[in-house]
C-alpha cells in the first residue's frame, strides 16, 4: 500500500516545475512569432500557453484530491484529479478550434508573410524542450498512476508534433511557399483538438467508475488465489478514484470453515493485495461458501 501524500507531493512538484518552464517558453515563442511574422509559431505559442493553464488545473486537482476524507466525502476527494483532467481536455478542444479558425482565415484572406530567422530558432527550441517535458511528466505520471498528469504529458507530446508542423511551415514559407505557415497552424489546431477529445474520454470514464485495465484485475485475482484457502474469486470489481484503486470482491471458501477462519483468510487476501498492487487504497471482501 502506498503513501498517498507522497504520491501527491511528487505530482505537485513535477507540475509546478513544468508550469515555470512553459511560462518562459510561451513568452519566447509568442514574441518570436510576432517579431518573426509567423502565424504557425504564434499558434504554437498559444498551445504552450494552454499547457500552463492545464498544468494549473492539474496542480489544483492534486492539492484538492490530497485532502483527507471527511464526513461529507467519506471516500476522499480523489475524483478532483479526474475532474482536472476533464478541464484540461475542454481547454484543449476550445483552443484547438480557435487556432483552426485563425489559421483558416489567413488562408482565405491570403494574408501571407515570410517568417524571419528568429521564428525558426524559437520553434526548434520548443521541440527540444517539449520532448523533455513529455518524457519527464509521463515518467512521473506512470510512477504515481495519475490520469491527469499522464494526460498533461501527452499534451506536451502534442506540442512536440505541433511544433514540428510549425517548423515545416516556417521553413516552407522562408523558401517562398508562404501558405505553408498558416497551413501548419491548421495542423497544429487539429492535433490539439484530437488530444483534447482523447483526454476527455479518459476522464469521463474515470468519473463514471469504469473498469480498470484487464491486466490489473487479473493481477488482483491472481493475488487472491495465491492465498491458501481461497477456492475461487467469484466477483471482482475495481475502480480508480484519483490516484487510488478501490476493490470489491467476492471469494469462495470451504463451506465448513468457522467465521474466525474465514476472517483470517480475508485479512490475508487484503494484506497481500494492498502490499503488491500499486495505488491500492482499500478492499471490501465478501465471503461465500465454495460449492465446487
Amino acid at each position: 500500500m502506498h503513501d498517498q501524500k507522497d504520491f501527491y507531493k511528487i505530482g505537485e512538484k513535477s507540475v509546478f516545475f513544468i508550469i515555470l518552464v512553459n511560462t518562459a517558453l510561451f513568452v519566447i515563442k509568442f514574441l518570436s512569432g510576432v517579431f518573426g511574422r509567423s502565424q504557425a509559431l504564434i499558434a504554437d505559442s498559444f498551445h504552450t500557453a494552454s499547457d500552463v493553464l492545464t498544468s494549473l488545473a492539474v496542480l489544483f486537482g492534486f492539492k484538492y484530491a490530497s485532502t483527507p476524507p471527511d464526513s461529507h466525502h467519506p471516500y476522499g476527494h480523489g475524483k478532483a484529479e479526474s475532474i482536472a483532467a476533464k478541464i484540461v481536455s475542454l481547454i484543449l478542444i476550445v483552443l484547438g478550434f480557435k487556432i483552426l479558425y485563425d489559421s483558416s482565415r489567413l488562408i482565405i484572406l491570403q494574408e501571407f508573410h515570410r517568417p524571419h530567422q528568429i521564428a525558426l530558432w524559437a520553434v526548434t527550441l520548443s521541440i527540444v524542450v517539449k520532448e523533455i517535458q513529455f518524457r519527464y511528466a509521463l515518467r512521473c505520471g506512470k510512477k504515481i498512476q495519475s490520469s491527469s498528469l499522464i494526460a498533461d504529458a501527452w499534451h506536451h507530446r502534442s506540442d512536440v508534433f505541433s511544433s514540428i508542423a510549425a517548423l515545416i511551415g516556417i521553413l516552407g514559407a522562408r523558401l517562398g511557399m508562404e501558405i505553408l505557415d498558416p497551413a501548419a497552424g491548421i495542423i497544429v489546431g487539429i492535433c490539439i483538438v484530437k488530444i483534447g477529445f482523447d483526454i476527455f474520454h479518459t476522464a469521463f470514464d474515470e468519473l463514471l467508475d469504469s473498469a480498470l485495465a484487464k491486466e490489473i484485475t487479473d493481477r488482483i485475482t491472481g493475488l487472491a488465489l495465491e492465498t491458501a484457502g481461497v477456492k475461487k474469486v467469484a466477483v471482482l470489481k475495481a475502480r480508480k478514484l484519483g490516484l487510488d484503486i478501490f476493490v470489491d470482491m467476492t471469494i469462495e471458501l470451504d463451506k465448513d470453515m468457522t467465521v474466525e477462519e474465514a476472517h483470517l483468510i480475508t485479512a490475508k487476501v487484503r494484506r497481500t493485495v494492498l502490499k503488491n498492487l500499486s495505488n491500492a487504497k482499500d478492499i471490501l471482501i465478501h465471503v461465500e461458501p465454495y460449492r465446487g
